[in-house]
């Protein structure tokens, strides 16, 4: 690991040039400039009362006599969660650690010197008063939830921040109960009648923290502006210079009645950090490195060059690990557009969707903080299934299963059906946020790019079964879940055709093909869904529920086909459609849904339709959530598999080579770098069935060293160098008759 720990030799110019340091479920940018360390702090779940998704604020710290004059190193310790700042003076050296308690949701600076410093601290907020926003501006792309309310002004609230001691800083912010978007979208919907009922994630919802600088005090109020943004900041300096320093700040995000539990909850914490003491530290630097152990991939492993692109690839996808890493205790999936690592919008890039300058506050991002795109939130989980990190996952899934209720509300009150329906733009309480709804519409269905798209919650079922499949855990708990999404679909498309099968029309193929019959992604991902609940054991569903699964599976039509260039290919659908976006939704038949690949019939037609079925460059395309990768690689197609991920996980622009973007969503693009993960994997290591397919897509004259897992609770761990499989263990050992070798050249 210590090859692929980030070295800076030299200060950063601004906030896009940050390092993320993170763990629990907390992100930090953390950066130095002109000599000042700044640090961005952010936690999981800090919905605001408009849908955004708001920073804790910005700490910046500034140290007599400059630490930095004759020397600088800026280092991420990946095996050790940490990131340590190093300088150099005349006077002697200087050490700043940084590092988020793994266990606790606490982030620790530690500074230590060989001579005696004087620092000035700021913590900086830039919601320091109400601020009104027009409801047609482009800045409401940060919560999607209000954008567009034509009857209410959109006000973003204040926090408050309360000097408590000398040394101490409480600052949090509570959502006003009565200016929630939730009730906004409720109503303009047509389900106030309902809502009282339904699951409110945002009402009594606080976030913040406690700032403690022991041996410091607190100096006053000053005015600034970085970036675009004018910030408040409340400053600390020392009461006398000194060698050691340490600033601790406490984050506590949860649903209350009242803001005097927060405050005993935050106390609690507080005193439970304060006794774990030192060990707290040594329990960090213990939690990650079991992280790394428990899985990981290197590329050409024996040396490090920089600027070998497969090398790249190995560190990347470890570096990208690393900040899924940092919500791994969070309640609330990551977020596929930023993560818990956003920055000035200023510096993230353009828009893809407007010429507009982005000049608004850190809290922004393009496709909000409370509203989840299924398509691409689902690239941060899947990987997770072959690293190992297992316990995550449930983010994922919690977050469909929390808002369950509202999804069958939606399916019986719209549309009159038993089931369950998730919008393809899907929020925090379950609702499609209503700028892609529409203020006043009744319908439950949203713009015409993703009415009909329902095909997402079919995956989270299939996710979920292949979660039990890896693990064993009981998943009692989602079955209502996988058994609703799939009951709508039987419900919603009742009428049969002659041959007594569903007719799923009007129906969408993803975004990219609307309206159509009997679109490929809705055909497989039922098919698929619907024979695994079959094999789920007896103890997950009653008789009834089986009958019903497989009167459901009778009326799954047949996908369709079409020739091209002389070749059959899988089509997007039974009848045709303009193309209006980007996806390719043929290749569904192979990643996710898996009706096709190198152990399964008719592997040639889902070739011939990797190659033909693009209709544009668009298509083709290796940014954000473009996962052609995967498919090549469960395909066996070695060249193009391999040319499209020194695409996907080379490099990004930016000085952390991780933080890729905005590409379609935003910066850093974690679907971008969950897609590129899972790709890797499939190259390396697929499973089917009881069956182990090691090397299925990958060229023997790039040395890799990996472990990975595979279902039923397998760990594979091998070597290959020099084109021979020097290392390789399963665990348990009685799994390794199950495991194929497939190696071949680059074709």
């Amino acid at each position: 690991m210590q090859d692929y720990h980030l070295k800076w030799h030299t200060q950063s110019m601004h906030s896009a040039e940050s390092m993320p340091l993170g763990g629990h479920n907390i992100g930090c940018n953390v950066w130095v400039e002109h000599s000042e360390l700044l640090l961005y702090f952010q936690q999981s779940g800090c919905f605001d009362e408009n849908g955004s998704m708001l920073k804790g604020g910005r700490l910046r710290i500034a140290v007599e006599p400059d630490p930095f004059q004759d020397g600088f190193l800026q280092e991420l310790v990946l095996e050790d969660g940490c990131i340590v700042v190093e300088g150099r003076s005349d006077q002697g050296s200087a050490r700043i650690l940084l590092w988020v308690d793994a266990l606790l949701p606490v982030i620790h600076l530690d500074l230590s010197a060989e001579y005696s410093l004087a620092l000035r601290l700021q913590y900086e907020t830039w919601r320091d008063e109400d601020r009104r926003v027009d409801n047609q501006s482009y800045e409401l792309f940060q919560c999607k939830e209000v954008w567009g309310d034509p009857d209410k002004p959109v006000i973003f609230h204040r926090d408050q921040v309360e000097v408590t001691g000398a040394d101490e800083l409480l600052f949090y912010h509570r959502n006003l109960d009565d200016d929630l978007s939730f009730d906004r979208e409720m109503d303009t919907q047509g389900l106030r009648e309902h809502k009282i009922t339904l699951y409110n994630p945002q009402r009594g919802r606080t976030t913040g923290g406690l700032l403690q600088a022991p041996g410091m005090r607190f100096t006053g109020t000053t005015r600034g502006v970085y970036a675009d943004t004018g910030y408040l900041a409340y400053g600390f300096e020392s009461v006398a210079p000194s060698s050691q320093q340490s600033i601790v700040i406490y984050l506590l995000t949860e649903q209350v009645s009242s803001l005097a539990q927060w405050r005993k909850d935050l106390a609690t914490l507080v005193d439970t950090s304060e006794a774990s003491g030192q060990v707290a530290f040594d329990n960090t630097r213990a939690w990650w490195r079991a992280y790394w152990a428990k899985s990981f991939i290197h590329i050409w492993p024996d040396h490090a060059d920089a600027d070998d692109p497969f090398w790249q690839i190995g560190r990347n996808y470890q570096l990208f690990r690393y900040l899924l890493g940092c919500n791994y205790a969070g309640v609330w999936p990551t977020k596929f557009n930023g993560g818990l690592f956003t920055f000035d919008p200023i510096l993230a890039g353009r828009s893809p969707w407007s010429d507009i300058e982005l000049h608004y506050t850190p809290d922004f991002r393009l496709w909000g903080g409370g509203s989840h795109t299924a398509q691409n939130q689902r690239l941060l989980y899947w990987p997770m299934l072959k690293s190992g990190d297992f316990a995550p996952m449930r983010q994922h899934f919690d977050f469909y299963n929390r808002s369950l209720a509202t999804a069958q509300m939606r399916a019986m009150v719209f549309f009159g059906v038993d089931g369950a329906v998730y919008p393809e733009q899907v929020g925090i309480y379950g609702l499609c946020p209503t700028c892609d709804h529409g203020w006043g519409n009744e319908t439950g269905l949203p713009v015409p790019q993703i009415r009909y798209h329902f095909s997402t919650q079919l995956e989270v079922a299939l996710m979920i079964l292949d979660y039990f499949e890896y693990t064993g855990e009981d998943v009692s708990q989602y079955v209502e879940f996988m058994d609703s999404a799939v009951k709508f679909y039987d419900g919603f498309y009742a009428r049969d055709d002659d041959q007594g099968r569903m007719v799923i029309e009007p129906g969408n193929a993803l975004e990219t093909f609307h309206p159509v019959r009997n679109p490929v992604d809705a055909v497989a991902g039922l098919d698929c869904v619907l024979r695994r609940l079959l094999r789920l054991p007896a103890v997950y569903a009653s008789p009834e529920q089986r009958r019903n699964w497989l009167r459901i599976l009778g009326r799954v039509p047949a996908l369709s086909f079409r020739e091209k260039d002389g070749r059959k290919i899988i089509a997007y659908a039974e009848t045709a459609s303009p193309l209006h976006n980007c996806e390719v939704p043929e290749l569904y038949t192979v990643f996710p849904f898996g009706q096709f690949g190198l152990s399964k019939p008719d592997l040639q037609i889902a070739i011939d339709t990797a190659r033909l079925a693009p209709e544009s460059d668009d298509q083709l395309a290796h940014i954000s959530w473009h996962q052609q990768g995967i498919q090549y690689a469960r395909l066996g197609m070695l060249p193009e598999a391999m040319e499209f991920l020194l695409r996907k996980l080379s490099n990004a622009e930016l000085r952390t080579p991780v933080f890729w973007g905005p590409g379609h969503d935003w910066t850093p693009d974690h679907n971008w770098g969950g897609s590129g993960m899972i790709q890797l994997q499939e190259m390396l290591l697929q499973a089917e069935g009881d069956r182990i397919y090691l090397f299925p897509c990958w060229d023997k004259k790039i040395d890799v060293w990996f472990r990975l897992w595979a279902p039923q609770n397998t760990v594979v761990e091998c070597r290959l160098k020099g084109g021979i499989v020097e290392h390789l263990t399963v665990t348990p050992q009685e799994r390794l008759p199950y495991l194929e070798v497939l190696l071949d050249d680059w074709r």
